[in-house]
């Protein structure tokens, strides 16, 4: 689909060039000339028909020019947001590094903490069990 797009845009191309290519380089049909004219009447039309074609050969070259002009301009303001985004990236890989170092200790403090809790429920449960066996003498509990 792709393919067929770009060989569509190439013939209708290339059909332009070929167009503008006939009015550039036109001249008077044989059937316009009439006999009258003279010599140096045919000249001078010819070099008014050749000075008109330069014209619009430099109107377009003017265009081209101003188009890769503007290609030029855009492409260095890409390069320039290229290169702010780059420095960003790199002023952020430090913050990141920082951050990443701070998570794993958060992590390595909060596996911590849940051994304290767990460890201070389990000797909860042995104190309560053992004032139970002291003081009441439970009879389920054999010791």
């Amino acid at each position: 689909m792709m393919m067929e797009t770009t060989d569509i845009q190439r013939q209708s191309k290339h059909q332009s060039n070929n167009v503008n290519r006939k009015k550039l380089l036109k001249k008077r049909s044989s059937k316009s000339k009439s006999k009258s004219t003279s010599p140096s009447a045919t000249a001078a039309q010819e070099a008014r028909e050749i000075t008109s074609s330069l014209r619009r050969t430099k109107t377009m070259m003017q265009q081209e020019l101003s188009r890769i002009s503007n290609v030029s301009e855009s492409i260095d303001q890409d390069g320039i947001k290229l290169n702010q985004t780059k420095d960003q990236h790199m002023g952020m890989k430090g913050g990141i590094k920082g951050a990443k170092g701070s998570l794993n200790r958060l992590k390595l403090k909060e596996r911590e903490d849940e051994i304290i809790f767990w460890a201070s429920i389990l000797f909860f449960y042995i104190v309560v069990l053992y004032v139970l066996w002291t003081r009441i003498r439970i009879p389920f509990l054999l010791w």
